[in-house]
């Protein structure tokens, strides 16, 4: 199989995370010698997600502290409901991801009061 710009190959990377009790720092790396573009993030909460002085993030950079190619902010996402990459313009800061190079995925717990927010979350690529 051959991965062309033209001829994409989708992944998607499913992960789930409690929010409210820590931030998690992950990496993702594409096939070798393929570059991605990022095409979603759908967030599905299982508990609602407190923003008492900031908010929990999604982060998407080229090292752990970094967010320069998606800084999803959850805010108060409630039980049941769903956020998508795509809701707000300004979280996806830079959709092309290089080749060959570790992705890190930053998981940032809200702050305040006492943090809570469960959610699953799936993040989509396609590498080419």
């Amino acid at each position: 199989i051959i991965m062309s710009y033209s001829d994409p190959r989708p992944y998607a990377y499913s992960y789930y995370h409690d929010f409210g009790a820590a931030g998690e720092a992950m990496v993702m790396r594409g096939p070798e010698g393929k570059q991605g573009t990022i095409k979603e993030i759908e967030v599905e909460a299982i508990e609602t997600f407190t923003n008492n002085t900031t908010e929990g993030f999604i982060r998407l950079g080229s090292s752990a502290a970094g967010y320069e190619y998606v800084n999803m902010g959850l805010g108060t996402l409630a039980d049941g409901d769903q956020a998508r990459l795509t809701d707000v313009a300004a979280d996806l800061v830079l959709a092309a991801l290089p080749a060959d190079t570790d992705v890190h995925i930053t998981l940032v717990a809200p702050t305040g009061g006492t943090p809570a927010g469960k959610a699953h979350y799936h993040i989509m690529v396609e590498w080419y």
